[in-house]
């Protein structure tokens, strides 16, 4: 009898809903609860996209859910903007996919992932606007995607998106 081995994406679908590990490369990789800083910020900048894009019936946005973007990377970013011409990647677990618009707000303990392999995974798969925001220094920093590139266009305490036109993100 042939042994079956698991692929990566067979380990992850094992694990318990809401189990905080990434599948980047195919390794499955832990991630700690953020701090409260990174959860306030982020909440704030969710409710502020969120709006946004309510207002203006321009897609859906999500909080803390899975992007599977391949077979051997399942990601968990903070925030993403599908829009409504890709609502059909929503699926109930995961999006299937790039979404448009990825928001990182960083931390001690992921920075280094969320700047180097991620960053990597999403201008790979075709994220169009990348922000990662940097609470401890008061900075965002604004990633577009031209022509499978990111190039950083904004960085600093105000930003805008050239995606979601109006959108501005200002640290105080």
């Amino acid at each position: 009898m042939p042994i079956k081995i698991k692929k990566p994406i067979d380990k992850y679908m094992e694990l318990p809903e809401g189990y905080p590990v990434e599948l980047i490369e195919g390794e499955l990789l832990m991630t700690p609860s953020p701090s409260y800083s990174h959860q306030k910020i982020a909440g704030e900048l969710f409710r502020k996209v969120a709006s946004y894009v309510e207002q203006k019936s321009l897609g859906e946005v999500l909080y803390v859910f899975d992007i599977r973007l391949d077979d051997d990377n399942v990601v968990r970013p903070d925030i993403i903007f599908i829009p409504n011409e890709d609502r059909d990647k929503i699926r109930e677990n995961w999006v299937e996919g790039a979404p448009s618009l990825v928001i990182e707000v960083l931390s001690s303990s992921t920075a280094t992932r969320d700047l180097v392999d991620k960053r990597e995974l999403y201008e790979r798969h075709g994220v169009r606007e990348y922000w990662v925001v940097d609470p401890e220094n008061s900075m965002l920093y604004i990633f577009e995607n031209n022509n499978g590139v990111f190039r950083i266009y904004c960085k600093g305490k105000r930003c805008q998106s050239k995606l979601l036109k109006g959108l501005e993100w200002v640290f105080e």
